[in-house]
Parts: structure tokens; sequence; C-alpha cells
């Protein structure tokens, strides 16, 4: 099978690849499948990040770790930040990085095909799994009839629960992973809004 930009619901195209086949991330933040290598994908497949194993859950926020920054990794790391802030603009040339007060987080759009979200990815200051938010009033969920019912998969505060503290690996992974990530999990999302039926719980270690 080529690569190729959805043309079709996650869950259909799985059940035809099969739930282990490779997933990779455009640089606008959509989902393609197989390898990335094919013409026919265009150049923004070409340039796309794979999805690394990761499984979505929910539940209570991990333990925050934004407060002071003076002592964040960001700060006291310089080959670390490079290292980071090079691979967000390789994977997601259009999101800007912003820096203040030794702050520093980036905020860009994800276009799922279906659906473009302004995200807030917030990198941890103990370089633990970032926070990624929506950066508007925009409510996660669906109306069924009369009830509303909220988006799985969301971390209490209402942050994506795009990965398993455990799936992070802080000396391989950059932002960047965490991104890919929560565009995988807006793709799963505009499929579930439209389908009621979420249609991955991840990708890898099990995860369909």
């Amino acid at each position: 099978m080529k690569a190729g930009f959805i043309k079709m619901s996650i869950h259909s195209l799985l059940r035809h690849v099969g739930i282990d086949v490779p997933r990779y991330i455009t640089v606008n933040g959509r989902v393609i499948f197989d390898t990335p290598a094919s013409p026919a994908a265009g150049a923004a497949a070409a340039a796309s990040t794979r999805v690394e194993p990761h499984r979505f859950h929910a539940g209570p926020d991990p333990a925050p770790a934004r407060g002071k920054h003076d002592n964040a990794w960001w700060n006291v790391d310089a080959s670390a930040r490079q290292r980071d802030i090079e691979a967000m603009s390789k994977a997601f040339p259009g999101f800007i990085l912003f820096e203040e007060d030794d702050d520093f987080w980036y905020g860009g759009t994800i276009d799922t095909g279906r659906g473009k979200f302004l995200i807030a990815v917030l990198p941890q200051t103990n370089k633990s799994l970032p926070t990624i938010r929506l950066v508007s009033k925009f409510k996660l969920g669906r109306q069924e009839g009369r009830y509303w019912r909220r988006s799985p998969h969301l971390y209490d505060s209402g942050a994506l629960c795009v990965a398993a503290v455990e799936d992070w690996n802080p000396e391989v992974h950059t932002t960047a992973t965490a991104t890919a990530w929560a565009a995988h999990w807006l793709a799963a999302y505009t499929e579930w809004r439209v389908s009621g039926v979420w249609p991955t719980e991840g990708y890898g270690r099990n995860a369909a």
C-alpha cells in the first residue's frame, strides 16, 4: 500500500492495512500510513514524522512540573534545548516557539483534514511528558441526542491524554514526539465526533 492522506476512516484503514502498520504525521498534522517515501505522497508526506509507540488513556493529570523555570531543562542544557527546537522546526515548521520570562513552549495548528485545532505544547521543567491543550474555549465532546458526551482520553483538567507516562523517554523523545501524538489523538477525535467510536487506542505496544 502506498502512503497517502486518509481518505477513509482510521478504523477502516486499520482493518485494511493491519493495526501494526507504521503511522506518520505530515508537517501540517495529517496522519498517513505505511512508507512516506512514495513520490505520489507529495512533499508534506516526504517530510513526515513517524509516530512513536504510545497509548491513549485518561484520568488524573500527571504531577505538573511547570512552576519555577530557572532550573528548567531548557535553561540549563543548551544542547537539549537546541535539539528540541530543531526537531520541532523540522517536524512542524508552522509551529511558533514562545519564550518569555524563562518559559518555553510551542503553539501551532494541527489540520486533521476534518478539522483544524490550535494547540499549545508545554514542555515540563523536569523533562517529563509535555502537556498539550487546545488554545480555545472549544469543548472536546459530541452531542448525543439531548446529552453532551465528553471526549474520551482527556485528563481531568481537559488536557489531551496523548500517551501514558511510561511511553515518554526524555532521553530519546522531543516535543515533536508529543506533538505527533497530539496529531494522532486529534485525528481519532475528529472521527469519534462523527461516528461515536474511538478508532484507535494508540500505536504499537498492543494498541490498536
